[in-house]
């Protein structure tokens, strides 16, 4: 017999992991799981602005649950997480689950203001090592990094729409690029925008909408996609308006092209790129470790395989690794695979190259060129899928709990709470 509180509770809970940023393929499943052991039998059906849900008890009827795109919070995930595992081993009452989610929802999971704009600084300094920048790219994108980062934090704390929000950041990125450049010649006014931007390139949506798709979540995984696309358009509209506004002011000089990467450097560049991406994705600082190992884990299997498998086996390799890890991880703490998998992942996700095929068009005015890194985006995203596809087959990131009963945390409470109710 359900209890009635349950049916509110399953609801809010769902909109609660759906605001954590959980794909659709992870969400719908869980929560079934959920309702089932509340004794409350749903089914769930999500994409990025809406949640469906039919109660078994009320399949007459089903529940339209509106919610907006968001970034990741993977702190927030992981104590949803826990609280779902706790559920689904009935370790709680419904009212217990209730004052755990509300306390969840009360939990402020936010970095203060100054230290995001950091992050975004350090984000973009690092990338711009990674992608061959030289010591002026790296500089310059540094302090432009920050002040996309003030641009980005002043305009969401007004509540500007997502999409007012990448044009006007595409336009200041471009116009202190062009700025810089044309008083520090012998850089890369491409790279520069690039890593500047890169906190705002939808390289990890895309790749999850392709993960979508190819888990038959097609209404979610092609808004999604959409949604990605979308984003990247106007981005490098707000890039193109910033050219032309820039080259009628000053003469920027042509760029640079791009140096081979420093392995040591690319190394050093990890730790910087740990730390900014943990406070973006909202991680606890706890889980540190582990988003570092995992991006270790990353580049690593990336640059080791490289040279053998060509560029698209290199990366299908290396998120093969990674979600292999991931999921290993996710078996032995008892907490979500996405805190590994989710950083591992963003040194793989083709958001550079769709931003540099869209450059090449609008910009650059080859079209050969420019479809050419389009078309390597959507390589390297099916590659990458592939790749996580196959970590499934590997090692799931969910299966039988006694194999893992002695090394998860809440094992020996689970074994003596089977035995009392045996007694």
């Amino acid at each position: 017999m359900n209890d009635p509180a349950s049916t509110p509770f399953i609801i809010e809970l769902a909109r609660n992991l759906h605001a954590s940023g959980s794909p659709a393929y992870e969400l719908d499943q869980r929560m079934e799981s959920v309702a089932r052991s509340l004794d409350n039998p749903a089914s769930f059906f999500s994409t990025p602005t809406a949640i469906f849900v039919t109660f078994e008890a009320e399949s007459h009827s089903t529940r339209l649950i509106r919610v907006y795109p968001v970034d990741a919070n993977l702190a927030k995930y992981a104590r949803l997480y826990e609280l779902q595992r706790e559920i689904d081993e009935e370790s709680l009452s419904i009212e217990e689950a209730w004052s755990r989610l509300k306390q969840i929802e009360r939990t402020d999971d936010e970095y203060p203001m100054w230290l995001n704009v950091i992050a975004y600084g350090l984000a973009a300094s690092a990338i711009a090592v990674l992608v061959g920048g030289n010591s002026i790219v790296q500089g310059t994108s540094g302090a432009i990094g920050l002040i996309v980062g003030l641009v980005v934090s002043i305009l969401l704390r007004f509540n500007f729409p997502t999409h007012l929000v990448n044009v006007i950041s595409g336009f200041v990125a471009m116009v202190c690029a062009g700025a810089c450049h044309s008083y520090f010649p012998g850089g890369s006014v491409t790279l520069t925008v690039l890593s500047s931007l890169i906190v705002l390139v939808p390289g990890l949506q895309l790749t999850v909408s392709i993960n979508e798709l190819a888990t038959q979540n097609l209404a979610s995984g092609s808004a999604r996609f959409a949604g990605a696309m979308t984003t990247l358009l106007t981005m490098i509209f707000g890039v193109v308006m910033g050219h032309g506004f820039v080259t009628t002011l000053v003469n920027v000089p042509p760029s640079a092209l791009p140096q081979p990467a420093n392995m040591t450097a690319s190394v050093f560049a990890l730790l910087p790129i740990t730390v900014a991406f943990g406070v973006l994705f909202r991680a606890r600082v706890r889980d540190g470790f582990w988003i570092m190992l995992s991006m270790l884990i990353a580049f690593a299997g990336l640059r080791g395989t490289s040279e053998f498998l060509g560029p698209f086996g290199a990366v299908s390799v290396a998120a093969l690794t990674v979600g292999v890890v991931s999921n290993l991880f996710a078996r032995w703490k008892g907490l979500p695979s996405a805190i590994m998998l989710m950083p591992g992942l963003l040194l793989l996700v083709p958001g550079s190259l769709g931003f540099f095929g869209m450059s090449a068009i609008l910009i650059g005015d080859d079209f050969p060129g420019g479809l050419r890194f389009l078309f390597n985006t959507m390589l390297t995203a099916v590659s990458i899928v592939a790749g996580l596809l196959m970590s499934e087959v590997v090692f799931p990131s969910e299966g039988p709990a006694s194999t893992w009963r002695t090394m998860t945390p809440s094992a020996p409470l689970a074994d003596e709470r089977a035995v009392d109710k045996d007694k």
